[in-house]
C-alpha cells in the first residue's frame, strides 16, 4: 500500500512538472502588465453671466441630478433689465405698426400715381427702419430673458460634487468655474504602451485590473480605446522602458459596475492582459 501511495505521489508530481513546462514553454497565451491611473474625469460647472451669489444650494459630497439647481445669483439688475427691455419693444411695437398702416396706404397711392415716387421711398423708407428697429428690440427683449434664466446655475451631468469654489454674497465673474462634478459614469483607466506591446493589444480585449488601495483587489475591464498616434511619454510613468520609448495611450474601461466606486481619481493601478502569443 505504502509503494503504491509512493507511486501515486510521484506520478502526480510528474504531471504537476509537465503542466508547470507546458505553460512554460508551449502555452498559447500570455500575459501583459501595464500601471496607469484612473482617470480624474470632473465637468467644471461655470457661470455665464457676471453677478453677485444670493444662494448656494449644494454642498461638497452632494449627489446632484442633471438639470438640477446648484446656486442662484441675484436678479435685481436683471429684472430691471427685462423691463427696460419689454418697454422698449413695446414702443417700437407701436410705432412699427404705425408706419406699417402708412406704408399700405400710401403704397396703394403710389400705384394710382396719387404720389410722388420721392414721397413713396420716404414712407417706405419710415417703415423699414421701423422694422429693424423691432426686431432689435426684441433681440434684446430676448437676450434679457436669457441672461436672467442664467442667473440659475444648473448641473450638466448627473453625478457628486467633488469641489464648490463659491459662497453666498460673493461676486463670480463670466466663466469662473463655480463647480466641480464627478460625473456617475463608467470608471476609465489610462495606461500607455510601446508599439511593440501594442501589436498584442486590440479593441474590446477583456482586462483585470489590480489595485492594492481597494477593498476588491481586482476589477474587470475591457479596452475601449486606442491612440492611433504615439506620444511622449508622461512623466508619471512608473515602467522604466516606457519611459524611454513613443507610447500609445490607451484607454480601459471598468466593467464591475457594482465595486467601481472603490476606485478613486487619479488612483493608480495596474491592468493585466491575457494575449495569444503571435
Amino acid at each position: 500500500m505504502n509503494k503504491f501511495l509512493k507511486i501515486l505521489i510521484g506520478f502526480i508530481g510528474v504531471i504537476a512538472v509537465l503542466i508547470v513546462v507546458y505553460k512554460q514553454f508551449f502555452s498559447s497565451e500570455t500575459e501583459i502588465v501595464l500601471n496607469g491611473n484612473v482617470e480624474i474625469q470632473d465637468v467644471k460647472v461655470s457661470s455665464r453671466i457676471q453677478g453677485r451669489i444670493k444662494e448656494v444650494l449644494v454642498e461638497e459630497g452632494d449627489k446632484v441630478n442633471k438639470d438640477q439647481t446648484l446656486a442662484i445669483l441675484d436678479t435685481d439688475i436683471l429684472d430691471a433689465q427685462v423691463q427696460l427691455a419689454l418697454a422698449e419693444l413695446t414702443e417700437a411695437s407701436i410705432n412699427f405698426g404705425n408706419c406699417t398702416k402708412d406704408f399700405n396706404r400710401n403704397k396703394e397711392l403710389y400705384k394710382k400715381h396719387s404720389i410722388s415716387e420721392k414721397i413713396y421711398d420716404d414712407i417706405k423708407g419710415k417703415y423699414e427702419v421701423a422694422q429693424a428697429k423691432k426686431e432689435g428690440a426684441m433681440a434684446k427683449y430676448n437676450l434679457a430673458i436669457i441672461s436672467k434664466k442664467d442667473a440659475v446655475i444648473k448641473s450638466p451631468i448627473q453625478g457628486t460634487v467633488i469641489t464648490r469654489n463659491i459662497e453666498n454674497g460673493e461676486m463670480i465673474n463670466v466663466s469662473s468655474p463655480a463647480f466641480s462634478i464627478m460625473p456617475d459614469t463608467q470608471k476609465r483607466i489610462k495606461i500607455y504602451a510601446n508599439a511593440e506591446i501594442l501589436q498584442h493589444i486590440k479593441l474590446g480585449d477583456k482586462v483585470i485590473i489590480e489595485s492594492d488601495s481597494t477593498k476588491s483587489k481586482s476589477f474587470n475591464g475591457h479596452i475601449a480605446f486606442i491612440s492611433s498616434e504615439s506620444e511622449f511619454t508622461p512623466k508619471n510613468i512608473e515602467t522604466e522602458e516606457l519611459r524611454t520609448s513613443l507610447v500609445y495611450r490607451i484607454r480601459v474601461i471598468v466593467d464591475d459596475i457594482e465595486r467601481e466606486k472603490e476606485l478613486k481619481h487619479g488612483m493608480s493601478v495596474s491592468v493585466h492582459l491575457s494575449q495569444n502569443k503571435k
